[in-house]
């Protein structure tokens, strides 16, 4: 596995792509995020406050955004024919979350989802909750600065995590990228499998 992923460094690093491009790109990017954004920096080379602001601001591009088309996305996805089983799937996924949070007052309702997206693990993060904001019905502006602020608490971790385990910068990454893929796994397979009938 650090073959592999030492491979991967060494042909981007010949690519003479800018690892700071492909660390926005990484962290734009659902699930990976800062999450695996920031590590990944450490290791092309990048100072900690740079792995930390081009994870930050990578994952905190697509926020705007996300708050305003993401739950309508899934609903109008949950009313197709071909992909209502995807749509309905997020759509129970985003409630599920979203009944973890304090459904009392609109800031309590925000703090709650700050704190959701700054447990730094798969489907915590600013796309699970933007949607989970959207549910909620948290205003547009206080929405954003609680994902965003829970982003920058995830991102501090991760990064505080990286450099306190530097030396096992590749299985770090290795395990991030693998819960990573589990998580998405799962949940094609509990969106592809029939219902059953009761």
């Amino acid at each position: 596995m650090n073959d592999l992923i030492d491979n991967i460094f060494n042909f981007l690093a010949a690519s003479g792509i800018d690892p700071r491009l492909i660390i926005v790109i990484i962290a734009v990017l659902p699930i990976a995020e800062a999450r695996l954004a920031i590590p990944v920096a450490l290791k092309c080379g990048l100072s900690p406050i740079e792995a930390l602001c081009y994870g930050f601001i990578g994952s905190s591009l697509a926020v705007p955004l996300l708050l305003v088309v993401l739950f309508p996305l899934i609903k109008w996805l949950a009313s197709t024919k071909l992909l209502s089983k995807i749509g309905q799937s997020l759509l129970t996924r985003v409630d599920d979350k979203a009944s973890r949070i304090s459904k009392n007052s609109e800031l309590k309702r925000a703090l709650g989802t700050m704190a959701f997206v700054a447990v730094p693990l798969p489907l915590t993060g600013v796309w699970t909750g933007s949607a989970v904001a959207s549910v909620l019905g948290i205003k547009y502006v206080k929405a954003l600065l609680a994902v965003i602020g829970g982003n920058l608490i995830a991102s501090l971790i991760i990064l505080i995590i990286t450099l306190a385990l530097s030396e096992y910068i590749n299985i770090i990454m290795a395990a991030f990228t693998l819960i990573a893929f589990v998580a998405a796994l799962s949940m094609l397979i509990k969106t592809l499998r029939p219902k059953k009938s009761a």
